[in-house]
């Protein structure tokens, strides 16, 4: 387990104790060697490799002596409602009734003769031969930056099975900027272009060989490239639980003027996998980041408890993530599931009816954002003449522009729910951008409200000591991960910042820490002192 700074770049380690440490005491170790010879103390975590977003993972479904779910690439998901048969149903979400990208696309042609712009695409890379790939696609720019693959192209390989995150990377591209298909590619389907922003430059960074794993450290370096190849806009399709490295890597692209948008996140109202969390995951837990929610075909919420009717027997149990209530002023729903899904598992099959989760959402946020970009290119450059220095003011004109034209009358309880509304992206390129009234964001932090102090840490950790401080801050991201894969803490993640605590909540918290094999001894220690 390599150890990372709060930049999220390896570092050298002094482990007195072993590699068999758990990660977060090796990270503890690392500073203690560091104290010990007189340096100044930094902020260190482990490399973690994140299991959240997705139980679709053969590791975790052999754990749970559960089976592989088998998709017929002809079906649509049986709970969820599926698109009325019409010519454009392959393509439903696309359309003027739906997310406006067809008319959006329209009115931004007739203003910009050649658009173009820049989008980082953050997921499992691309399968080269699929017949939908982006006709923008920069293959020469596309990099892995998974360990043992890096300076390779961001080249994804399909095992075979039908896994819905098996090619993950290759269906999200696609539905973000997608180009033309024939009849022969769609089963007799649809004909034309399937991507929502055909026209984006897309750059493809690879950061997992699955969905359902990330590491910390091929997050950071993705995002890191992106801003350094000019991205204007992030989509990634996958979600975890929180680090230090993650939220200063978030910072840094909100500085730059990038709008990043990623998935709310996924969970399960059947089984074993009931046990994921039920609210927003990180990164788009930020405030600086939109975070993409799901709709479906009939404008109620991808979530089971807010939908008026009882689902069926049988299919898919997966739904989206949603809440706590201070998350979701940043969050804006798009549709799925039941939207096309791009595949190469089985021969003579490029694309299946049934696909789902806030995956499919998330590039269709990150299209209507690249689409508004384009088209008031150069009225927003125009504005940030004025106050240089300061281009987070681009990511709140883009925010303010889909958030004031998103759909908030189809679905009464949308705060709840989905967030601003339902991305409309014709309807956002009548908002055009403005200075005036543009908050920044609040800026992306590990850091827990008031976690320390409910759990009789704080007064131990406080004083002139910066030690304390940078343990304060690991037992913190500690803590806040431990909340997210421990499914007796998940309920702490619907709290809000201003909620008072029970004795009883803290007790519960002291408690599930103590007796969890996965925290460090180091926390244990400082939990366990009088």
């Amino acid at each position: 387990m390599e150890i990372l700074d709060k930049f999220g770049k390896p570092i050298p380690r002094i482990i007195t104790k072993g590699d068999e440490l758990n990660p977060w005491d090796a990270a503890h170790d690392y500073l203690d060697g560091e104290l010990a010879a007189g340096q100044k103390p930094e902020f260190v975590e482990p490399d973690l490799r994140h299991r959240i977003f997705s139980a679709q993972d053969p590791e975790y479904l052999a754990s749970q002596n559960l089976d592989l779910e088998a998709f017929d690439e002809n079906e649509y998901l049986k709970n969820w409602p599926r698109p009325d048969d019409g010519t454009d149903r392959f393509v439903w979400h696309l359309t003027d009734k739906y997310s406006e990208f067809f008319k959006a696309n329209k009115r931004l042609l007739e203003k910009v003769k050649d658009p173009w712009i820049k989008v980082g695409h953050i997921d499992t890379g691309f399968q080269p031969d699929h017949p939908a790939l982006p006709k923008n696609l920069m293959k020469d720019k596309s990099r892995s930056f998974i360990k043992g693959e890096e300076g390779k192209q961001a080249i994804d390989v399909a095992s075979g099975t039908k896994l819905e995150q098996d090619g993950h990377g290759t269906a999200t591209m696609i539905l973000l900027a997608g180009g033309s298909v024939g009849n022969s590619h769609t089963s007799d389907n649809y004909s034309g272009v399937v991507g929502a922003a055909p026209f984006a430059e897309i750059i493809s960074m690879r950061i997992s060989e699955t969905v359902a794993l990330i590491q910390t450290s091929s997050f950071v370096d993705a995002l890191e490239y992106a801003i350094s190849e000019g991205c204007e806009v992030i989509s990634m399709s996958m979600a975890g639980a929180p680090t230090k490295a993650w939220a200063n890597m978030v910072n840094k692209a909100y500085a730059a003027g990038i709008t990043v948008v990623t998935a709310a996140g996924n969970s399960w109202f059947e089984g074993p996998r009931k046990a994921l969390p039920k609210t927003i995951l990180y990164p788009a837990r930020w405030e600086r980041v939109i975070a993409a929610t799901g709709v479906a075909y009939d404008n109620l919420p991808y979530v089971l408890k807010a939908r008026i009717q009882t689902k069926s027997e049988g299919g898919e149990t997966m739904q989206g993530n949603f809440g706590p209530a201070d998350v979701m002023t940043h969050a804006l729903a798009a549709y799925t599931p039941n939207v096309f899904w791009a595949t190469m598992n089985d021969a003579g099959k490029y694309f299946r009816l049934d696909g789902g989760g806030t995956s499919s959402a998330t590039p269709q946020v990150a299209a209507a954002a690249a689409i508004w970009l384009t088209y008031y290119r150069n009225e927003i450059n125009e504005i940030l003449k004025k106050f240089p220095g300061e281009k987070w003011r681009k990511v709140e004109m883009v925010k303010n522009a889909l958030f004031a034209s998103a759909d908030r009358h189809s679905y009464p309880l949308h705060k709840i729910y989905l967030g601003r509304g339902i991305l409309k992206a014709d309807q956002a390129l009548t908002v055009p951008p403005s200075e005036e009234n543009l908050v920044k964001a609040k800026e992306a932090t590990v850091n827990l409200w008031g976690i320390l102090d409910l759990l009789g840490l704080l007064l131990r950790l406080k004083g002139e000591n910066e030690a304390n401080e940078v343990r304060g801050e690991m037992f913190q991201t500690e803590i806040l991960q431990q909340m997210h894969t421990n499914p007796a803490l998940q309920k702490f993640l619907e709290y809000h910042e201003n909620d008072i605590w029970s004795d009883a909540d803290r007790e519960l918290m002291r408690e599930e820490l103590l007796k969890s094999p996965e925290v460090s001894q180091k926390l244990k220690e400082y939990l366990a002192a009088e």
